[in-house]
């Protein structure tokens, strides 16, 4: 935990991981790579996202401005809509009101996936952290909610559906999160797939029920309105365990605001560090309160893709790791986003050895148990998450 009093603010250029699929998912490959040679936008051309300052209005600031109010963002953060192409200038003229404490862009976020290898059709990822011997002591338990914020999850799955509760979709704005792109269902398999009933995969909490906030669009991508919307929402309706597989952008003091409102309200919550190589810090990973999730080979050596640094809290199994797939069935996908989840059902898994558990301490066993294989003091601070020794005597 002591990295969490060190995470600050930092300046990060936006990046833009687009995944390719296996062959059964052709279309989906298609559009994924039409995206890829197009220009990707960073922000949003037509809102900004402003901090009220206490006991003042927005609707007074907008009108002043002559703007309009398009969302409450909750924490004071409201979004206003601007002139479309005039971001810059109304961030400029915002950030000297005097009613305004802070003034952002709403930056745009992708899936942290690399291509698919469908060669590699096993879950070494389990066996690797231990996963078997950690579930002779517990397979968790259905008091535990992992929130995945994502593209969505497919409702219908098989390994899913019985496990899935209320979540919300803030692309369409409607309570049904369904995925539409795949990466979502993928993550939500590996942390908690639907275990032990003899078909597809096994999740790291064979118990722990599934919350799907879909908060990227079917190319992968969404908005910092959307994502910080999206945590508070979870945060409010009965999470334990955030995961997000996702990154882009620069520093945001909305998003760090609701990622400290959700950890105030004792959740746990997870990301991705990234697929960039880079010891570039990437948000939401970067943030002060989330654990930072690097990725590994079965070999334990940290994956050619994955960011690394002093910033990045543990490591977890992320190259060819096979679990759910859109529509049923399997796939193989790659990426810190395929890390992220386990560490988020691993948390979960431990949490449920003690309900009573605060989240700061889980969080301080699930690290301090880690393998310190590799790499460990230079790419990642805690090491390679280790399922059995986090949940043994806790």
């Amino acid at each position: 935990m002591e990295k969490f009093n060190k995470k600050m603010v930092g300046a990060l250029a936006a990046f833009a991981v687009l995944a390719s699929v296996v062959p059964g998912m052709a279309s989906a490959a298609t559009a994924e790579q039409t995206v890829s040679k197009q220009e990707v936008k960073t922000k949003a051309t037509d809102r900004v996202l402003v901090k009220v300052k206490a006991g003042k209005a927005a609707s007074t600031i907008a009108a002043r401005h002559g703007l309009s109010e398009k969302a409450d963002l909750g924490g004071n953060w409201k979004v206003l809509n601007v002139p479309d192409g005039k971001v810059d200038q109304y961030l400029a003229t915002l950030k000297n009101d005097a009613e305004v404490e802070a003034v952002e862009a709403d930056a745009y976020y992708t899936i942290d996936q690399t291509p698919n290898d469908p060669s590699y059709g096993s879950q070494w990822h389990l066996p690797k952290i231990q996963a078997p011997q950690a579930w002779d002591i517990t397979t968790g338990s259905t008091s535990r909610t992992v929130a995945i914020i994502d593209t969505g999850v497919d409702l219908n799955h098989l390994d899913l559906a019985s496990k899935i509760v209320a979540g919300y979709d803030f692309v369409n704005n409607d309570t049904v999160a369904q995925d539409d792109h795949g990466h979502g269902t993928h993550c939500a398999g590996i942390a908690a797939a639907l275990s032990n009933n003899a078909t597809n995969t096994a999740g790291v909490d064979w118990n722990a029920k599934v919350m799907p906030v879909k908060v990227l669009n079917s190319a992968g991508s969404g908005s910092t309105t959307a994502i910080t919307s999206g945590i508070r929402w979870a945060a409010d309706h009965g999470a334990n365990v955030i995961s997000m597989s996702l990154g882009g952008g620069s520093f945001s003091q909305a998003q760090q605001d609701a990622i400290n409102y959700a950890y105030g309200k004792g959740v746990i919550i997870v990301a991705a560090a990234g697929n960039s190589s880079t010891s570039t810090k990437s948000y939401p990973a970067a943030y002060a309160n989330v654990v930072a999730v690097a990725s590994t080979t079965s070999t334990d050596a940290m994956s050619s893709f994955s960011n690394f640094g002093s910033w990045v809290d543990v490591a977890a199994p992320g190259s060819s790791i096979l679990s759910l797939k859109l529509g049923g069935g399997t796939t193989t996908m790659s990426g810190t986003s395929m890390a992220t989840p386990a560490v988020a059902g691993l948390m979960s898994l431990a949490w449920s050895k003690n309900l009573g558990y605060s989240n700061t301490t889980v969080i301080n066993r699930v690290e301090s148990t880690s393998d310190a294989i590799s790499g460990t003091g230079t790419y990642w601070t805690y090491g390679r998450v280790n399922a059995y020794r986090a949940v043994n005597g806790f």
